[in-house]
C-alpha cells in the first residue's frame, strides 16, 4: 500500500516537470558542455537524463536530454547558444494525431516527423487525421530551413519520436545569421583567422562570465570572438593583434554587425600589438575574459615530416608561454581564458604543443571544460589540425 502510495505521489509529480530533447551539432562532446556551461551560469535548475551525445534510432543524430521543473524560454536559449540545432519538448499526449488534432479545425495541419520508421508512422497519422475530415500536409522534414520557411515551430508542427516518446520544436538555432556573420561580413581574411562563428560563440559561453565584463581577443583576427561577443551583448570589448591589415578587418566587420543588428558596445578598443607585451598597452588588473584562438602556426599540407611539426610546436609553445605571463598581469583576480592551443597530425599520431605546465607556472589553474576531461578537441575528418580548447583561471 505505501509503495502504491509513493507510485501516485512520484505520477504527480512527474506530470509538472518539463522534458527537453537538444539535438546537438557535429561536435556533440563540445556542444554538451557549452549546454552545461550556459545552464550552470544562468542558474538553470535541471536533471541530466543522458550525459553523452545519444543517436536516435536509424539515424546520425545526436541528442542530449534533461528535465526541468520550470520550463525553459528555448528560443533565448538557442540565441546563446554557438552548438545546438534545435530544442525539442516532451509533448502531454501519447500520441501523435491526438496532439496534431488539437490544431484549430479552421486551420490546416501541417507537421513533419523525424525518428525511426518516420516516414511510415507519418503516412498513417496523415490517414487518420484525414478520416477525422481534417485537411493535412505532411512536409518532410530534410533540415531546419524546412522548419523555418513552412513556419512549423508556429504551427507547432516539427515532431521528432525518440525512444517511443514524442517531442515537438521548440526553438531552431538561428542558422542564417550565423551564416551571414560566417560569409556575408565585409571583411574575411584566411591568414587572420577563419574561426567559425559557432565556435567564438561556445568558447564565449564556456567561460561563464556576465556581460558587463571586459572581454579581450588578443589575437583577434576578422574579430569573429569580438562580433559574436557583441551579439551576445557583451559591452566592454578589446581586440588586439600584431597585424594592422586583422585590426583594419576586425573594425570593418564590427561596424557592419552593428549595423546590421543595431548594437553598440559602451567600450571598443582595437590595437595593433604583440600579445607577449600586451601589458605595455593595457591596465593591469583590467580585464575579465580572455576568449581567443591564437595563431595556430602555418598552414598544413599534410606531407609534412614530424620533425618540421615539432620545429612548429615548440615555436608556439614559447608564443603562448609568453603571451600568458602578459596574461596574468593584465587579467582580474580570478580572470578566465578560454584559448585554443592546437595539435597536429603525423601519419596517424598527433604532435602535441608542451605548454600547459608551463601556462600553469605563469600563475594560472586549469578549469574543467567538461565532466570527462579538462579540454575539449575540435576536429573534423580529413583536416591535419585539431583545436584543443582550454580553459585557466587566473590564482
Amino acid at each position: 500500500m505505501q509503495s502504491l502510495k509513493r507510485w501516485r505521489q512520484k505520477k504527480r509529480l512527474n506530470k509538472f516537470m518539463h522534458k527537453y530533447l537538444f539535438e546537438l551539432g557535429h561536435q556533440p562532446h563540445i556542444s554538451i558542455a557549452e549546454i552545461q556551461a550556459v545552464f550552470s551560469h544562468k542558474k538553470i535548475k535541471h536533471k541530466t537524463l543522458s550525459a553523452q551525445g545519444k543517436s536516435a534510432s536509424g539515424g546520425k543524430k545526436t541528442f542530449f536530454i534533461i528535465e526541468t521543473k520550470d520550463g525553459l524560454d528555448c528560443e533565448e536559449l538557442l540565441k546563446t547558444l554557438g552548438g545546438t540545432i534545435k530544442i525539442t519538448e516532451k509533448i502531454e499526449e501519447d500520441n501523435i494525431t491526438d496532439f496534431l488534432a488539437k490544431t484549430p479545425e479552421e486551420f490546416k495541419i501541417q507537421f513533419s516527423l523525424s525518428g525511426p520508421n518516420s516516414k511510415k508512422i507519418a503516412m498513417a497519422v496523415k490517414k487518420q487525421l484525414k478520416s477525422m475530415g481534417r485537411s493535412v500536409r505532411y512536409i518532410e522534414p530534410k533540415n531546419t530551413a524546412t522548419i523555418l520557411h513552412n513556419k512549423l515551430i508556429k504551427k507547432q508542427g516539427d515532431l521528432t519520436i525518440f525512444e517511443d516518446e514524442i517531442f515537438v520544436t521548440k526553438a531552431i538555432q538561428p542558422f542564417e545569421e550565423f551564416s551571414e556573420r560566417d560569409y556575408k561580413r565585409p571583411s574575411t581574411d584566411s591568414f587572420s583567422g577563419m574561426l567559425p562563428p559557432k565556435l567564438a560563440r561556445i568558447m564565449i559561453n564556456l567561460g561563464q562570465t556576465d556581460t558587463d565584463a571586459t572581454l579581450l581577443d588578443p589575437f583577434c583576427g576578422s574579430g569573429t570572438v569580438l562580433t559574436e561577443a557583441l551579439d551576445l551583448g557583451f559591452k566592454n570589448l578589446i581586440g588586439s593583434d600584431n597585424s594592422e591589415r586583422a585590426i583594419e578587418d576586425t573594425d570593418k566587420n564590427i561596424s557592419w554587425v552593428e549595423d546590421r543588428y543595431n548594437l553598440k558596445p559602451e567600450m571598443l578598443k582595437l590595437t595593433v600589438f604583440d600579445a607577449t607585451r600586451l601589458s605595455n598597452d593595457l591596465d593591469k588588473n583590467s580585464v575579465n575574459l580572455i576568449v581567443s584562438e591564437p595563431y595556430l602556426g602555418k598552414p598544413l599540407r599534410g606531407n609534412e615530416n614530424k620533425l618540421t611539426l615539432q620545429k612548429q610546436t615548440d615555436e608556439l609553445s614559447d608564443l603562448y608561454t609568453k603571451s600568458f605571463k602578459e596574461f596574468y598581469k593584465i587579467l582580474k583576480k580570478d580572470g578566465v581564458a578560454i584559448f585554443i592551443i592546437p595539435k597536429f597530425k603525423h601519419k596517424n599520431e598527433w604532435v602535441e604543443i608542451d605548454c600547459i605546465e608551463k601556462i600553469k607556472k605563469s600563475g594560472f589553474e586549469i578549469i574543467p571544460l567538461s565532466e570527462e576531461s579538462d579540454s575539449l578537441t575540435y576536429h573534423r575528418p580529413k583536416q591535419h589540425v585539431a583545436r584543443v580548447l582550454w580553459g585557466f583561471r587566473k590564482i
